[in-house]
């Protein structure tokens, strides 16, 4: 009978922490309209208290089965189950997480099948099966091709569907995938270890990504949104295969249960968590629960009571490992976990000092809390990034180059594929009066992602100040000429400008030169001349002597 209690008990906390998950979600929700914003409307910004939007919704999606569960419960775990199904499946349509709602319409399908399948005769239940899926695939085909007639508008409705429907996300995944798909092909048998991947990616290259903050380095991208392709890039396919395997052995054990277990209600609640594992397995493939504790904590709960289930259900016995050996071994995993654990707590608490001191230019107090913040445990930040090249950065804003140059190099050891590393130490190499490394460092940079436009417009600049200008022009021409980088027409107008020169002395005409010299009066006039000739697509010299014919 304890037994039993706490797995009600277990349950019921489940419940009781989804329960509370809606209440803010409802309050965060409430607090929007409150301040005149529909509810449709910038849900990006929704998170409850779970960092985003996906996140929220997930979380809001995996407390699912625990209320349908707690349906057949006490009265009052009962009204609050209730409750929740009805607010969680309000605030899924709000939050139109595609993945999400996908799996949730998958779940309730199932639920539904599930409550008339014993209720009609098997023949009924079959073809309205069929009926109910082709219906399915019917509507998300005819949506697919409408999708094109929806666009951004103030219309809600349309904004919705347009949101709904949009491929963007869908094509960066598949960017992502590809990546991973290189990793696993270079480490198919040993992966490249736990929480490399984030690392590791831009190895491979960052041209083929549309997005034109990750070709230049602003935005990071933390895993490959599929937790298979992760776990299969990180830990190699024998570890995948363990990981796949536990699916399979959990998904095979609820299914037996829904099927054998002495009372009904038993087995409908093995179906629940039946259903939920394969929504869950849908939901990995898109995105990344396997990341995020508090969806792994409810999944294990999953796992725990499933297979306590199964194996109570069979009598199977286990096999016994001797009390001493048991605790020491526990104790020898809590110590290095412990240890590993306080280094990191530490190394953070030091690391939000330092950001918040680096963020306010205190060169001072960053670098005493970046030196505090690094430890054997502890030596890059959430994205990846060295402290190292933190302290690097506060070394050169504070002038000692030469000690800047001693970070930025250890840097490069640790993260040798992070395009910002390379880029600022190719450039403390130039002030340190290595010109040869520094140029190195920014090709290395433009190998990993060629359109970069720091290290092409530094590296270009460089040329430049070494008078090799032909170099200098040929590297900044390679920019988009619509860059937004501040330093772009800055580096531009005295590139052009040598380049112009010494075409007109090659062309030697007169006639030409008077020409320009009435064209040109200003660096506008200049740049004018420039990105006329970007837009005609010839090449330079061809361009300016097309002038004056």
């Amino acid at each position: 009978m304890s037994d039993l209690i706490e797995e009600k008990s277990i349950k019921s906390y489940v419940i009781l922490f989804g329960f509370i998950s809606v209440i803010i979600a409802l309050l965060a929700f409430t607090n929007k309209t409150i301040n005149g914003q529909n509810l449709f409307r910038q849900v990006n910004v929704m998170s409850g208290t779970f960092g985003n939007k996906n996140f929220l919704s997930s979380i809001l999606f995996f407390c699912l089965p625990f209320y349908f569960i707690g349906i057949s419960m006490s009265k009052k775990i009962k009204a609050v189950s209730f409750v929740a199904i009805v607010f969680t499946i309000l605030l899924l349509l709000m939050l139109r997480t595609r993945v999400v709602l996908i799996a949730l319409s998958i779940y309730l399908l199932l639920v539904v099948l599930l409550q008339i399948r014993s209720k009609v005769p098997k023949k009924i239940f079959n073809w309205s099966l069929v009926l109910v899926i082709t219906a399915l695939i019917t509507g998300v085909f005819y949506l697919l091709s409408i999708k094109d007639i929806f666009h951004s508008s103030a219309d809600i409705k349309t904004q919705y569907f347009y949101r709904l429907l949009s491929s963007d996300t869908l094509y960066a995944r598949i960017e992502y995938w590809q990546q991973a798909l290189y990793i696993i092909k270079d480490n198919f048998f040993s992966g490249i270890g736990v929480g490399n991947w984030i690392a590791t990616y831009p190895k491979y290259g960052l041209n083929h990504f549309s997005d034109t903050a990750i070709v230049n380095g602003r935005l990071i991208v933390s895993n490959p949104h599929n937790d298979f392709l992760m776990v299969l890039s990180e830990i190699g396919i024998f570890g995948f295969l363990c990981y796949l395997g536990i699916f399979i052995s959990i998904l095979y054990q609820a299914n037996w249960l829904s099927k054998n277990e002495v009372k009904s209600s038993e087995r409908r609640n093995a179906s629940y968590f039946l259903f939920f594992i394969v929504c869950y397995l849908i939901i990995a493939f898109f995105d990344f629960p396997l990341t995020r504790i508090e969806h792994q904590i409810i999944l294990l709960i999953v796992f725990a009571i499933i297979n306590a289930k199964y194996l109570k259900a069979n009598s199977t016995k286990g096999f016994k490992l001797p009390s001493r050996l048991f605790y020491l071994f526990s104790f020898v995993l809590l110590l290095y976990s412990m240890t590993i654990a306080l280094y990191r707590i530490d190394g953070e608490k030091h690391l939000l000092k330092a950001l918040a001191a680096e963020k306010r230019t205190d060169n001072t107090t960053a670098i005493f809390e970046f030196n505090k913040a690094e430890n054997a445990f502890f030596s890059t930040d959430t994205y990846a990034i060295p402290l190292d090249w933190h302290l690097g950065k506060a070394h050169y804003n504070e002038g000692n180059f030469e000690e800047s140059l001693k970070y930025y190099s250890n840097a490069y050891k640790v993260n040798p594929y992070c395009l910002v590393v390379n880029n600022d130490l190719a450039s403390t190499y130039i002030k340190n009066g290595r010109v040869a490394h520094g140029i190195r460092h920014y090709k290395e940079a433009l190998t990993i992602s060629p359109n970069y436009e720091d290290a092409r417009i530094n590296l270009a600049a460089t040329y430049y100040n070494t008078e090799d200008y032909e170099k200098a022009f040929e590297t900044i021409d390679k920019c988009d000429s619509n860059s937004k980088n501040e330093s772009y027409k800055q580096f531009l107008t005295p590139i052009v400008e040598k380049k112009l020169n010494e075409t007109l002395l090659n062309l030697n005409n007169p006639k030409l030169n008077n020409y320009l010299k009435s064209k040109i009066k200003t660096e506008n006039d200049l740049l004018t001349l420039y990105f006329d000739y970007k837009r005609n697509n010839t090449i330079f010299d061809k361009y300016i002597q097309s002038l004056i014919n």
